[in-house]
């Protein structure tokens, strides 16, 4: 599998989250309805849960410097707790260990670039919003995307008003709005035999004619401002690391790493597209973990890894449905674990 990455670049406002298992979702409709894209969507979700064709990471926040230098802003990992306790340290540095977890603790953020490699035992490039800002030249009031509600009334065609009764009374529904000229990039691991070009069609028309809920009425809408190049997540980490970072949700593998450092998230899922309007259209939920999870490899197994996680079948009456589980990774080094 190769990974590309493609940077994108939001012009709408949002009514889905953007992340990649939803991503994935949209893209598996346009080669549905397609096939000339990358040929057939069964025979490619026919090996899914052991052959993955296409894995979509969450997208990240790109940042490019006035020296040309490209760091991305990615979830903090969620990493064990590496603090020393007291009694095994003196009092001079007791001070310094106290700073650096208050410093990770306020984070939700870390910048990574192929200078500043993503690793579990500093706090150097760990970022709140303010260093965000100072980091990157920023407006005092940055924000990478705000959420809010937006009012909606339903009227009665009949009497032209919403009535007194609760069928027409007014509404809110959530909704996303990233900042002005952010861009975002998005890696996707695709099988050898997947066509690239087919699939950065396909995110074309997902950006054109919106992504998630609500793009009937413009929500969702996203242009592509830099193909897709392929990548080296490893160039991004440690290769000799002992765990691993999600970039995406992930259905992490059974016995397969001793441990896990993750927050949960619960995947409600629907169908989208011609079977939005099924009889059935909700998926089994899925729980996961979110984007930033840290996999503690087995010491004996450190090969290099381009992805993680797998593949979740039987969520619906049509039995041909998959749910992502895999997640890209890049390789990193935590403090060691007890």
């Amino acid at each position: 599998m190769k990974v590309y990455e493609v940077c994108i670049k939001p012009t709408s406002d949002f009514a889905t989250p953007l992340q990649g298992d939803c991503l994935f979702g949209q893209i598996c409709w346009q080669i549905a309805h397609d096939s000339e894209l990358t040929g057939e969507i069964s025979e490619l979700l026919s090996d899914y849960v052991n052959n993955p064709f296409c894995i979509v990471s969450d997208p990240v926040m790109r940042f490019e410097k006035q020296d040309k230098t490209v760091e991305y802003v990615m979830p903090k990992a969620f990493c064990p707790d590496s603090r020393k306790k007291t009694s095994d340290v003196d009092t001079k540095n007791e001070n310094d260990e106290y700073d650096k977890h208050k410093k990770s603790k306020k984070a939700s953020w870390v910048v990574v670039s192929k200078q500043n490699r993503l690793s579990g035992t500093s706090v150097a490039d760990l970022a709140d919003i303010c260093s965000i800002r100072q980091r990157f030249s920023l407006e005092p009031d940055w924000q990478p995307r705000w959420d809010f509600r937006q009012s909606h009334n339903s009227i009665d065609r009949t009497t032209g008003t919403t009535g007194t009764s609760g069928q027409f009374a007014p509404f809110s529904t959530g909704r996303i709005s990233y900042a002005p000229e952010l861009v975002m990039s998005v890696f996707i691991g695709l099988r050898d035999d997947v066509v690239k070009s087919g699939i950065e069609t396909a995110l074309k028309r997902i950006g054109l004619f919106g992504y998630g809920a609500d793009a009937s009425t413009g929500k969702g809408r996203f242009e592509i401002v830099r193909g897709m190049v392929e990548f080296n997540l490893a160039d991004l980490g440690d290769v000799s690391g002992n765990a691993l970072y999600a970039l995406s949700a992930i259905v992490p593998e059974k016995d397969k790493y001793p441990k896990i450092y993750f927050e949960p998230f619960v995947r409600f899922g629907r169908h989208g597209d011609a079977r939005a309007n099924s009889d059935c259209p909700f998926k089994q939920p899925v729980l996961k973990a979110s984007a930033g999870a840290v996999l503690i490899r087995k010491s004996a197994d450190r090969a290099s890894e381009v992805y993680a996680g797998r593949g979740i079948t039987g969520l619906s009456k049509f039995d041909e449905t998959v749910e992502q589980g895999y997640s890209l990774v890049i390789p990193m080094k935590v403090e060691s674990i007890s």
